[in-house]
């Protein structure tokens, strides 16, 4: 049985985040989307009721569907399918995904509408982040934002490939100029977001 999130939140006027609780998981999965120039991206696609997507979409349409790693497909086959737009990734995430076959694959240091994609070796498979020139930084599963108590944390090392080797890969993050982070699992940080990233790293050395 699909969960569907029932609403979504303008965190910005080009800037939308929705969320669902999925108990299979037994997690929050979160979907951000971007406008892009005349579009949204909508990376790691949750699933949106039907009355809200059609708010979304009367704001903009859909141009692209981005995925941070491999275990975030969620419902980006029947987006692809219904608004023909191509499903971007990074190389390695790439090769990490076997529901589909994405259409571009980001190399380092190659935009589309203004978004790049930065690996993050020693998180999950194919982990990678989004950079987007509205300094909104896209993060999948390498940091987790699930307890507003104890606020961003890192992804357990369980989880991680190399958890040594994901927090270096995160430093690469502070190279660039991002005042909002969102999550693949978690609240948005609209307010210090580089600030905050960059003390959960300090305080990992």
């Amino acid at each position: 049985m699909t969960t569907y999130a029932n609403e979504f939140h303008a965190l910005s006027e080009t800037l939308y985040h929705w969320s669902v609780y999925v108990p299979d998981l037994k997690c929050e999965i979160g979907c951000t989307a971007l406008k892009v120039g005349s579009g949204w991206a909508i990376v790691d696609p949750v699933p949106l009721a039907e009355a809200a997507w059609e708010d979304l979409l009367a704001l903009a349409p859909v141009r692209a569907i981005l995925l941070t790693n491999g275990n975030h497909v969620r419902n980006a086959v029947e987006l692809r399918k219904q608004h023909k737009v191509p499903v971007v990734t990074a190389p390695d995430t790439r090769r990490d995904i076997s529901e589909l076959k994405p259409e571009i694959t980001l190399l380092p240091n190659e935009l589309l509408y203004g978004i790049a994609a930065i690996a993050i070796p020693g998180a999950t498979p194919g982990e990678a982040a989004f950079f987007s020139n509205t300094g909104v930084m896209v993060i999948g599963d390498a940091v987790i934002n699930t307890n507003l108590e104890t606020g961003l944390e890192l992804l357990p090392d369980k989880y991680c490939t190399n958890a040594e080797q994901n927090r270096a890969s995160l430093r690469k993050l502070l190279d660039f100029d991002f005042h909002t982070l969102t999550f693949a699992h978690g609240a948005p940080v609209t307010t210090q977001a580089k600030e905050k990233l960059s003390a959960l790293l300090n305080s990992q050395s």
